[in-house]
């Protein structure tokens, strides 16, 4: 379940520029999501799921090379469907 972040009245903007913030800044488990209560009242929670959270880059991502072509089958082209033994 959700715990409540302690302040009571926020807009919509503030909750998610909080969530945003906590996010960025928190030490804590568990991401930061503002949450919809009633009206106009919204308030931001931390979300405790076991295996959510969020992922951070952790430095520069470098792409694999492509792979070589794979060569070709170096048997005649009539012993390639052969069964093994008969060659």
């Amino acid at each position: 379940m959700p715990r409540a972040y302690d302040r009571h009245t926020m807009t919509r903007a503030e909750a998610e520029t909080e969530a945003a913030r906590l996010n960025r800044d928190r030490t804590a488990d568990g991401p930061w999501a503002p949450h919809h209560r009633e009206a106009d009242d919204w308030e931001v929670v931390r979300l405790i799921v076991p295996g959510l959270d969020l992922t951070r880059p952790t430095g520069a991502h470098v792409e694999s090379r492509p792979k070589p072509p794979y060569p070709g089958d170096p048997r005649p082209p009539g012993a390639r469907d052969l069964p093994p033994g008969y060659r």
